[in-house]
């Protein structure tokens, strides 16, 4: 097994699920299953799974709230790290505090109102764990993670602290997504504020998100180009109610599919399908912000 006797006793002390259905823990509500998931609530669960996985060859996944992915509806031949339950709040210095991996948006923003910490209301609303957030630079309206990120804390066989620099953020990008990794965490930056004023800011977002098509989806599939919204993109290309299956281009904004029944199959077909036919009129290739796991029947555009 590779751990020693210690690694082996801790490892076996993690929650873990056969037969794990993607579909019962993902914002699509789609996917197959993987042979096993594996909960770990602490540091050194993390890196005895990981420890264990690697050592024995076993290829796995991360997950957190199951957002902006999408898993394939076959058989995922592997492991999933589930990281939901590796969360809570360590304050590190005056305007500092370190934020666990599992921790949701709205648990974070509870402990932000508080106590005092101003400045991260505008991922009010997102349906996403922290250690998402950190992979791909989540954020909204313009303003993300990144600004927010004094260093990321992750596993890779050794424990690492990257600067913000070092994750190189951009455009739903961190250099975490190029490493085989456990993001642990982060140190966050805050601005100190009325708890009664970060409540409204956060209302205000909240006020903003109601307007998001309703029903299952990952959120916006495409990344905008160059400043130009792929939304607006899409729109244009006159594909609002395209479908294939139960797979819809949202009515009410281009850059949702919603799945209304479907499978994961389908969202991948009408993803390629917007794909082309943007590219056909406009000349634009878009880019993917979905994440996938597994295998899919056919390569991208």
């Amino acid at each position: 097994m590779g751990l020693d006797e210690n690694s082996l006793k801790i490892f076996q002390s993690v929650r873990k699920e056969e037969n794990f259905n993607f579909s019962k823990h993902t914002t699509y509500g789609l996917g197959g299953t993987a042979n096993v998931a594996y909960y770990p609530e602490n540091e050194k669960q993390v890196k005895a799974v990981y420890d264990y996985l690697t050592a024995n060859g076993e290829k796995f996944v991360t997950l957190g709230n199951g957002s902006n992915l999408l898993a394939s509806d076959k058989n995922y031949n592997g492991a999933v790290i589930v990281t939901k339950g590796l969360k809570g709040f360590l304050r590190t210095g005056e305007n500092t505090f370190f934020c666990y991996a599992g921790t949701t948006v709205s648990a974070l923003l509870k402990y932000c109102v508080s106590n005092g910490f101003g400045g991260l209301e505008y991922l009010a609303g997102i349906p996403a764990t922290v250690g998402g957030l950190l992979y791909m630079n989540g954020g909204a309206g313009g303003t993300y993670i990144e600004s927010n990120v004094v260093k990321v804390k992750f596993y890779d066989g050794r424990i690492h602290c990257f600067s913000n620099t070092s994750c190189h953020f951009g455009n739903k990008y961190s250099t975490m997504r190029g490493i085989n990794c456990v993001i642990l965490g982060a140190e966050l930056k805050f601005t100190p504020q009325n708890g009664d004023e970060i409540k409204e800011k956060i209302s205000g977002y909240l006020e903003r998100r109601k307007f998001h098509p309703k029903g299952r989806s990952c959120g916006c599939v495409f990344k905008n180009v160059n400043g130009i919204s792929a939304g607006k993109l899409i729109d244009e290309t006159g594909l609002k109610g395209l479908s294939i299956g139960g797979a819809m281009v949202s009515c009410e904004h281009a850059n949702f599919i919603i799945n209304h029944g479907g499978k994961a199959a389908d969202v991948y077909l009408l993803i390629k399908e917007v794909k082309r036919r943007v590219f056909e009129r406009t000349g634009i290739r878009l880019e993917d912000e979905v994440v996938y796991i597994g295998e899919f029947n056919d390569t991208f555009i």
